[in-house]
């Protein structure tokens, strides 16, 4: 198999998480989609440093990563659903989880939060509704499900720190 043909299986294997990585962090769904294909793009030109005893995944979001960080610091308004400390310690709660499984200690934080944040978290990420959606699908205000789903990401937030104290400043 050629290097093309190794980076896309990779690639494509990849493609959910580190899309959902990066919705995770970029509250606007078109910014979002721009960040990914800037990722991506960085991803192939970068392929020869990758190190295959690593996992592709966290490699990819780690690229992601610094393509988000450096475009909030250039410009200061890409819609960041967290601080970039935050972002990092994101990252490297991803990376553990990896080599943990996957993604449990979000998981496990997701899974302490009560129901009805839940279900916003999962119209917000995994349906990708726009706020208005989901507070009409709720019976909501738009201002009480962009309140509640700051709340929310500041409570995982916390929940992460805590689970990882050793990583934070």
């Amino acid at each position: 198999m050629d290097r093309h043909e190794e980076f896309l299986k990779h690639l494509l294997r990849a493609q959910p998480d580190l899309k959902a990585f990066i919705a995770s962090m970029v509250r606007d769904r078109q910014a979002a989609e721009d960040l990914f294909q800037e990722a991506c793009l960085a991803l192939w030109q970068s392929f020869e440093a990758y190190d295959p005893a690593r996992p592709f995944g966290a490699w990819a979001r780690g690229v992601a990563a610094k393509k988000l960080l450096q475009g909030w610091e250039k410009a200061r308004r890409l819609p960041l659903a967290f601080s970039p400390g935050a972002v990092r310690a994101i990252l490297d709660a991803y990376d553990r989880s990896e080599e943990e499984s996957d993604t449990e200690g979000l998981a496990d934080c997701i899974a302490k939060l009560p129901e009805r944040s839940r279900t916003l978290l999962a119209l917000r990420y995994e349906q990708s509704m726009k706020l208005g959606e989901i507070a009409r699908r709720v019976g909501g205000t738009l201002d009480a499900v962009h309140k509640t789903l700051s709340r929310v990401r500041e409570a995982l937030e916390a929940c992460l720190r805590k689970r990882y104290p050793a990583e934070n400043p």
